[in-house]
């Protein structure tokens, strides 16, 4: 009987600290784009979908030659949300992205799910500005 009470007493406690991780590193990935925290997001609940729009005035942070040799470059955007919420995301692309373009980003977390070109009317207004000011 004090096994049960132990074991029911020690897999409470696994519960509650996987509980607090999966609520607390949803901040502490935030704004990483190392695979890590692209990892961890991954496999998250607490982390969810969400889309974000992004500008392409920015060049590439790195380029590299990927394993089928294609060409791969990395870029550090600031993204928006609809509520204005503002993350750096770091985002892969196997080409170079035309400036002055918006982006819509379907994340989870770091995580890059899909994206695509938008027109600039197909993003909400007030995003629009805080993308004009960043």
């Amino acid at each position: 009987m004090k096994f049960l009470i132990k074991l029911a007493v020690f897999c409470g406690v696994v519960l509650v600290l996987v509980g607090l991780g999966a609520a607390l590193t949803p901040n502490l990935t935030k704004n990483r784009g190392s695979e890590l925290a692209m990892a961890i997001d991954n496999v998250n609940p607490a982390v969810k979908t969400e889309t974000v729009y992004a500008d392409t005035t920015v060049k590439p942070v790195r380029h590299y030659i990927g394993g089928g040799g294609e060409h791969e470059y990395v870029y550090e955007m600031q993204t928006y949300n609809q509520k204005g919420e503002a993350r750096k995301l770091h985002f892969e692309s196997q080409w170079v992205l035309k400036p002055h373009r918006y982006l819509k980003i379907t994340t989870k977390g770091q995580n890059v799910e899909t994206w695509e070109a938008i027109d600039r009317g197909n993003v909400p207004s007030g995003v629009r500005q805080n993308l004009m000011m960043s």
